[in-house]
């Protein structure tokens, strides 16, 4: 397939900016160039001609600034087409039409100060010509290396589909040199990549009739390239607009991703066998700690020795971090699977919520309208900081949750009425330890992470626990 054939991933309505020339300025042949020196000759002896024709038939028009001004037109050409010369041309012709004047008019002692402004006259109107004519140069000159240094593969066409542009790197991508395919058109461009004359992406962007101009960008794969063995391209195009705002070409990006896609392609599948593997091992670890507890089960109804119901005892406890880590492992496979997404906080909350037993803790959510781009794992967050209030240790009988507008972000607070958490253990909350597992906050540490939201505790012991997630500025809305 060729680059832009199938319907685009996605199309963006942008403005695009005005390009002052499309084409290449140093293209000049050399009989171009030999016609413009011809005209350029044949208007100076015309004009100039005529201005001294003029003189000697004694034309009364030859002392006013009328014959001044046919003059001008040789000079604005040559110095728009050779600006680096216009200058001097312009005092060279304002020169011999002084002298002209000079010599053939009657004697007159206010005529150098009638001729010299004319002189000037010229010379300025050469000098600022080549001045813009040089500016305009520099810009075009800028444009084009600015398309033939772009790392990724370049080309554009005009409005009726001919090259005007094709860099070192779409050379390189295609094999195809500048000189072979300037200027061509009838979708010659798209022969190096699908071997045929057919629309490419940029030919969508001319066809489009949307008022603004569109970016459109595609993904395919293209069996012509690296020497026969595929190349997955990205490419993206967009108009060329004029500095009347009308469209006048299109150009277009191709970028060779096929060593990404290979990559990711390699690390799903990597994430997909270390995930089947992982599962294999938790349900191992399962099967082999049910039969650990029934054999503890059996001990504390056969053994009735303090001593051996306390072994028995830490067995258990050690059973139980081993039961909770298993689940964590299980959460953990998931997170950061699915695209971060903006979620309502609210009713994440309420959700995390339903899924545990609060008793005769209360739960308050003022929270509402609040959106949070977030992991979509965000939840589980919550459920393990309800879970860490809900410990009978902890001795809440209230959660509140809320958020506050600061000039970092917004700070999503989760708080209770508990005994709180004292200050020498809030260095190590988020920290992968085998204690902190039964809390779960290293879990809830690294879902937000994800997404730049940060925790930390700030409650005071004795007082209550109180989490604060800082979103980012421009990771949070109010809807």
């Amino acid at each position: 397939m060729a680059p832009g054939l199938p319907v685009p991933i996605r199309s963006i309505h942008t403005p695009a900016g005005p390009l002052m020339n499309a084409g290449n300025p140093l293209a000049v042949s050399f009989s171009g160039t030999r016609n413009r020196i011809a005209a350029i000759a044949v208007l100076t002896a015309l004009t100039l001609g005529g201005n001294l024709l003029g003189l000697l038939l004694g034309a009364p028009e030859g002392l006013l600034p009328l014959p001044a001004l046919p003059l001008s037109i040789p000079i604005i050409l040559a110095s728009y087409w050779y600006p680096r010369r216009g200058l001097l041309f312009s005092v060279c012709l304002a020169a011999a039409y002084a002298v002209t004047v000079l010599l053939l008019s009657p004697p007159d002692p206010l005529l150098p100060l009638t001729i010299l402004p004319r002189a000037v006259f010229l010379i300025l109107i050469g000098g600022v010509v080549a001045l813009l004519s040089s500016r305009l140069r520099e810009s075009e000159q800028q444009m084009n290396q600015i398309i033939e240094f772009l790392p990724d593969a370049t080309f554009a066409i005009d409005r009726e589909g001919r090259v005007i542009a094709w860099n070192r790197a779409i050379e390189e991508m295609t094999g195809v040199k500048e000189e072979a395919i300037l200027n061509r058109g009838d979708h010659e461009y798209a022969i190096p990549f699908c071997g045929e004359r057919r629309p490419l992406l940029a030919d969508r962007v001319l066809q489009s009739q949307g008022e603004q101009p569109q970016v459109l960008v595609s993904e395919n794969t293209i069996p012509r390239l690296r020497d026969g063995k595929g190349a997955h391209l990205r490419s993206a195009a967009t108009a060329l607009i004029d500095a009347n705002g009308n469209v006048a070409g299109a150009i277009e990006s191709i970028r060779d991703v096929s060593d990404q896609v290979m990559m990711e392609a390699a690390l799903q599948n990597a994430s997909r066998q270390l995930n089947t593997l992982s599962g294999i091992l938790r349900t191992d670890l399962s099967n082999r700690l049910a039969v650990l507890y029934g054999h503890l089960s059996v001990g504390v109804m056969k053994f009735d020795d303090p001593e051996i119901l306390s072994f028995i005892g830490d067995l258990n406890n050690a059973a139980n971090g081993i039961r909770r880590q298993i689940e964590i492992s299980r959460e953990f496979r998931d997170i950061g699977t699915s695209p971060p997404a903006w979620v309502p906080v609210q009713e994440t909350v309420r959700q995390a919520a339903a899924g545990l037993t609060f008793g005769t803790v209360s739960l308050e959510v003022w929270t509402e309208r609040l959106e949070a781009f977030a992991d979509p794992h965000l939840g589980t967050v919550f459920s393990h900081l309800f879970e860490n209030s809900l410990a009978p240790a902890t001795g809440a009988t209230r959660i509140v949750v809320t958020y506050h507008l600061r000039p970092e972000g917004c700070a999503i607070i989760v708080e209770d009425d508990g005994t709180g958490i004292p200050d020498a253990e809030k260095e190590g909350l988020f920290v992968q330890k085998a204690e902190g597992y039964g809390h779960g906050l290293f879990l809830a540490h690294e879902i937000l992470a994800i997404t730049g939201i940060t925790i930390r505790e700030t409650g005071t012991p004795g007082e209550g626990a109180k989490f604060e997630l800082l979103v980012p500025s421009g990771g949070y809305r109010i809807v």
